[in-house]
Formats: structure tokens, C-alpha cells, sequence
């Protein structure tokens, strides 16, 4: 069954399960009893001691590899320790009667629970799905809501009510009373001189390769022209590039190819560049049944329209062990606009974000929800974005760093992880606790323009650091920025807003490599099947006369709203409504 596509657990109190359930578990799935709970497996691997299961195929600090029988010790006495392991990681077993599961310091990767005292039957589980529907539960209209504008979830909310996501460093246990939870989130540590910091990040990312090198050499870094991936190049000394696999992604427009092809040969790295896929030979049976195992994977919380496009490239790729640069936008203020200096916030500061920075890219077009949702949706969707902002602090630079990392990262790129996370190795090594650590530690004015990053560049390999970036200049001119520098940091912010309010203008997004062609064939499919069309006129927040226009052939809907509705009909396939307004 599709729902069960990834290896994965469900933990509920005993008691029959819905078919249905049952059935996507799999009759190839373990089930063992722990206490009054029962804890059932699939796809994975028992470690030496069978009561462990780990949850992910990343286990290692920046060190090195955690072996499994570790990682079985630590769960019975130290469950902090598990969360400081490099992300994605997990883990869950049956310890004292109880069902024990374990996050990362990110919550990167995705763990699901039921609320403490919530109506329904408590659960642990590695898909919200099968927490959802083995809950019977009804879809969240907050979390709808939410995702008709952003196209991923905030906080720890899924589509489902009464299910939510494990948070960051948290520990799961369920037995006989229920789901309890308990936090190892540590405090924002004391402020970091910047070059304390450097050196600090510095050392962390040249064990942290040098040790997986060690182990993998036969790894692959993920090259782009930008500066987060030349930071993990840089932190390899140079005698040990030659031979160094790396590949690069072809993207028309882009000038990536061009600047990683020149550093790979300059250091004798093995370089390989990859096109896109072409998608116009699939049929829309099979895009529809990408687009669904995509959503399935992804539990209906992020974009399974892009996710199955990367799918199809990926065919192409040899999989193995991949070093990525995914976490430097935590270190250099993703959302900063303006001059940083340290100020308040309200509630409109928040709308303004969204609506700029936020909303446009995956939004769901106009007419697709009924008007009276539509609204709702905006002032909901609004509040949730406020809310994660507060939870950041009461300064406006420090909590949009902590809405980057604490909800996009863990919400948006946390997901897409988790759903390749079986086919591939990707090891993350600014996500690693401590790089957190350190720049979390930072003042915003330190990390803005790249400041931070420039000068870990320049620590690390002052030549890489002096080879311009795609579009940009060098790293060693955001280190040390000349009078002019300042000018041409507004000039590019101010083209990345003219870009953001063209968007808004026309009222679109922009669509993921590839979307425009397996949204059409989704489409085509979905005007062919009407079990799609009986259940898309089961929802109430979409309005019927436009998707009776759009499976008519009247309205071709954008990507984003495709994914969108790919989503719902996904959650959608177990009895569930969409609960009545608040």
C-alpha cells in the first residue's frame, strides 16, 4: 500500500485497526506488544538489541558513524544525547512497557504524535497518515488553510487534527496513560564575538568532513556556484580534492555548471554535470501515480509536484552517499530586508513578510477556494505566521531566524528529506548541533550580507574564497566589503522585491523545474478518473464550480495548486471532512 512507501512504525494502544490501516501497514510489517501498546515495523532493520529500531540512515556526529548498539544504549539511558546527533536522525523502541521514539535537534527528520488527552485512539508513527486515519481523525482546517498559501505546514500542526509533528529534540513516549512528551531544547547560548564564531564553525566542518570522508570516500558534494556549498569544498584540504566526486545540476539560466566545472578542475575533482529530465514522455497515469506516492511520501505537506519532477531526474543519478550544503541560509538572515539593527515587531510585520516573502511561490490561485475559506484561510494563515515569529523572541531580525529554522527548515526542507531519505544517504553538515549552536549565537547584524559566511570562507580557503559566486561577487568582498558594497546589496535586494511584487502583480508563482509539464499530465488524469472528481467535491473549502470548470477542461491550473489538491485527495482517501469553522 502506498501510504506505508517509506520504512516506518506505528505505535497505538491496542485495539483493532481500521482496515484500511491495516492494510497500508503492510501483512509483511512486525508487530510486537509493549505492555498495553503495540508497536508495528516495516522495511526496517532491528538492531543487535530487536527492542531499537533506528529511523533514519544518517547516524553519525561530526565525529563519525554512531553505530546501532549505541544508539540502543542511549535510548534506555540518554535520550538528550540521540537528539545532538547530525539531523536527519530517529529512533524508537520499546523501553519499560513503553513506546520511546526519539527526534533530532531539528525535528528534520519527520516524527508524528497524537495530542496529550485529544478525543481518539494515542498514537506514535513515522507518517501522519496513518496517524490520522488510524485516529479516524478529521483534516485540520488551520493546517488547510496554511497550506493553500505557503504549501508546507508551521510549528508542529499536520493535516490532521489532534496529530502533530514531534518537535525539535523531543522525546515521544506511549503507554498505558497516553502520549507524553518531553523536550531537550536547549536556550540560546551567550553571544559569539565573530571571530570566536569562525573558528568555532570552522572546526566543526573540517571534522565533520574529514571524518565522513574517511568513512565514504566514494561520497559525492553537491556543487553549485553559490557560497554554501563552496564551504564544505573548503573545508577538505586541498591535498585531498583530486579524486573528489562532485556533481552539479544543469538548469537553464543558471551559472552554476560554468563556476563548478572551473573549480573542479582547478583541484582535479572527478566533476559530473546532470540535465533536467525530460517529462513529456510520461503519460498522465504515471504522472498522476508519481504525483501520489510524491504526496504520500511527503505526507501531503509539501509540493509532491516537485518532489516527483526531482523523482524522475533522479532516475539518471547514481545514488549513494551525497554531501549537501543544505542549512547556510540559517547563517546569513534568509528573511532580512532592510537595515539590521535590532527592533519590535507586530502583528503587521508579520503580514508584510508573508505576504512578500512567504505567500508567493506556492499559493493556490484565485477560485479555487470558496470565497468565505479564502478569507478565513488569509487571516488564519496570517495568525500562524505571527505566532511562530513570537516564538522566536521579542526582536524582529532573531525571530525571523528562528521561524527560517525552526518552520521552513524543519517544515518544508525536513520533509523533502525524510521522503528521499531511503533512497539516498544526504548528510547535511551545517545542520550538525553545533554549527546551529553557533550561529544561533550570533547577532543578526553578523550574519546579514553574508558577513558570517564570508569570513568562515576566507578562514577556511581564502582562494575558493576569492572566486566570484553565481551572480554575486566573491565571498572576500562580503568579508571585507568595500564603500561601495552596501549599494549593491540594496540594488540586488531591492530586484529580488521588484521580482516578489511582479509576482503579486500578476497574481502567480513560480513553478519547480519541470512542474509546468507533470501538472498538465496530472490534470489530463485526474478529467479521466472520477473517483479524483467525486472526492475533490467532498471538500467544502474548494469551490465546485471551479473544479467542475477545471475538470471540464476550462481552467489548466497552475503547479501549486496541483500540488495542493494532489494533497488533499491523498489525505483525503480515508474518511475524513474538513472540520467545521472555529
Amino acid at each position: 500500500m502506498p501510504a506505508a512507501a517509506l520504512p516506518g512504525i506505528l505505535a497505538y494502544e491496542e485495539g483493532p485497526l481500521p482496515a484500511a490501516v491495516t492494510a497500508a501497514i503492510g501483512s509483511d510489517a512486525s508487530d510486537v506488544a509493549a505492555g498495553a501498546v503495540r508497536l508495528a515495523h516495516w522495511g526496517l532493520t532491528p538492531t543487535s538489541d530487536p527492542r531499537t529500531l533506528v529511523l533514519s540512515r544518517v547516524s553519525r556526529r561530526a565525529g563519525g558513524a554512531v553505530d546501532e548498539s549505541e544508539v540502543a544504549a542511549l535510548l534506555g539511558t540518554d535520550t538528550d544525547a540521540l537528539t545532538r546527533l547530525l539531523p536527519p536522525f530517529a529512533a524508537a523502541g520499546v523501553r519499560d512497557g513503553s513506546v520511546v521514539m526519539v527526534a533530532d535537534s531539528m525535528g528534520f527528520r519527520q516524527l508524528f504524535r497524537s495530542r496529550p488527552h485529544s478525543a481518539g485512539r494515542a498514537v506514535l508513527s513515522t507518517s501522519a497518515l496513518l496517524a490520522g486515519w488510524a485516529r479516524g481523525a478529521e483534516l485540520d482546517r488551520v493546517a488547510v488553510g496554511v497550506q493553500s498559501l505557503l504549501g508546507w505546514q508551521l510549528g508542529q500542526r499536520t493535516l490532521f487534527e489532534g496529530v502533530r509533528k514531534l518537535a525539535p529534540g523531543a522525546t515521544a513516549r506511549l503507554g498505558s496513560g497516553g502520549v507524553t512528551v518531553t523536550s531537550s531544547e536547549e536556550a540560546a547560548g551567550e553571544p559569539r564575538p565573530l571571530d570566536h564564531a569562525v573558528a568555532e564553525a570552522a572546526a566543526v566542518l573540517r571534522t565533520t568532513l574529514a571524518s565522513l570522508l574517511d568513512e565514504h570516500p566514494e561520497a559525492v558534494l553537491q556543487l553549485t556556484g553559490g557560497l554554501d556549498s563552496r564551504l564544505l569544498l573548503s573545508a577538505i584540504p586541498a591535498s585531498r580534492r583530486r579524486g573528489l566526486r562532485a556533481m552539479t545540476l544543469s538548469v537553464p539560466g543558471s551559472g552554476d555548471v560554468e563556476i563548478a566545472s572551473g573549480i573542479s578542475a582547478r583541484y582535479g575533482i572527478e566533476h559530473r554535470v546532470h540535465g533536467l529530465a525530460d517529462l513529456g514522455g510520461i503519460d498522465p497515469a504515471e504522472a498522476w501515480e508519481l504525483c501520489r506516492e510524491a504526496a504520500l511520501r511527503l505526507d501531503g505537506m509539501s509540493d509532491p509536484v516537485a518532489l516527483a519532477a526531482l523523482g524522475v531526474g533522479e532516475r539518471g543519478f547514481e545514488q549513494g552517499v551525497r554531501i549537501s550544503g543544505l542549512g547556510g541560509e540559517v547563517a546569513r538572515g534568509f528573511y532580512y530586508v532592510g537595515r539590521v539593527r535590532d527592533r519590535p515587531y507586530t502583528r503587521k510585520d508579520a503580514e508584510q513578510l508573508a505576504a512578500w516573502r512567504m505567500f508567493v511561490n506556492e499559493a493556490v490561485e484565485p477560485g479555487l477556494l470558496t470565497t468565505e475559506f479564502a478569507e478565513w484561510a488569509r487571516d488564519a494563515a496570517n495568525g500562524e505566521v505571527y505566532a511562530s515569529l513570537r516564538r522566536g523572541g521579542d526582536e524582529w531580525f532573531r525571530a525571523t531566524d528562528a521561524l527560517y529554522l525552526r518552520d521552513r527548515m524543519q517544515r518544508w526542507a525536513g520533509a523533502t528529506d525524510t521522503a528521499v531519505g531511503y533512497q539516498r544517504v544526504v548528510v547535511n553538515p551545517m545542520l550538525d548541533h553545533d554549527f546551529l549552536a553557533i550561529c544561533t549565537a550570533l547577532s543578526p547584524q553578523d550574519k546579514a550580507h553574508s558577513r558570517f559566511l564570508a569570513a568562515l570562507q576566507m578562514e577556511l580557503d581564502p582562494e575558493l574564497g576569492s572566486i566570484p559566486l553565481e551572480g554575486r561577487p566573491s565571498p572576500s568582498a562580503y568579508a571585507n566589503p568595500s564603500f561601495l558594497h552596501p549599494v549593491a546589496q540594496t540594488a540586488r535586494t531591492g530586484t529580488r522585491l521588484a521580482r516578489k511584487a511582479l509576482q503579486r502583480v500578476r497574481r502567480g508563482n513560480r513553478p519547480p523545474a519541470g512542474g509546468d509539464v507533470l501538472a498538465q499530465k496530472v490534470v489530463e488524469w485526474w478529467r479521466q478518473d472520477p473517483a479524483v472528481g467525486e472526492t475533490l467535491s467532498s471538500l467544502d473549502v474548494l469551490d465546485q464550480a471551479w473544479v467542475g470548470r477545471m475538470l471540464a477542461g476550462e481552467i489548466d491550473p497552475r503547479p501549486s495548486s496541483v500540488g495542493f489538491l494532489t494533497n488533499l485527495v491523498v489525505a483525503s482517501t480515508q474518511p475524513a471532512r474538513v472540520a467545521s469553522s472555529p
